[in-house]
């Protein structure tokens, strides 16, 4: 079976910023120091950047001081109970602020990476 791919123009890279965004997709994946959660998002209308999706990467652990367990808190908008079982239903689609740093990478491609979610602002 052949596959045919069409080249498409390449997206401009996010600016490094801090943008309102929605998670759109999740999922687990292993990293060089075991589980990952890799989530993406999409960038709201607000910008130049409207539609735009963002990754992250957050080790699996979910506590309330773990990278994952600011950024759920930001996105739910509340601190999760311990024991509290938070799924992917819980996090998508719910309105939140990602920061963008720019990343290279070893072959020297700079990616715009989120680094930090926050909950959305009361005047948005």
């Amino acid at each position: 079976m052949t596959c045919k791919l069409v080249v498409e123009e390449a997206t401009e890279l996010v600016s490094e910023g801090e943008y309102l965004a929605r998670p759109i997709n999740m999922y687990e994946k292993m990293g060089p120091h075991g589980a990952m959660i890799h989530i993406d998002f999409r960038l709201l209308p607000e910008d130049d950047y409207d539609g735009c999706v963002v990754s992250g990467i957050a080790s699996k652990k979910l506590t309330e001081n773990t990278k994952l367990g600011r950024w759920a808190a930001a996105i739910l908008g509340r601190i999760p109970e311990v024991g509290e079982e938070i799924t992917t239903d819980d996090l998508l689609h719910e309105d939140c602020r990602v920061v963008i740093k720019h990343k290279k990478n070893s072959n020297d491609m700079v990616f715009a990476n989120v680094v930090q979610v926050l909950p959305v602002e009361e005047d948005l």
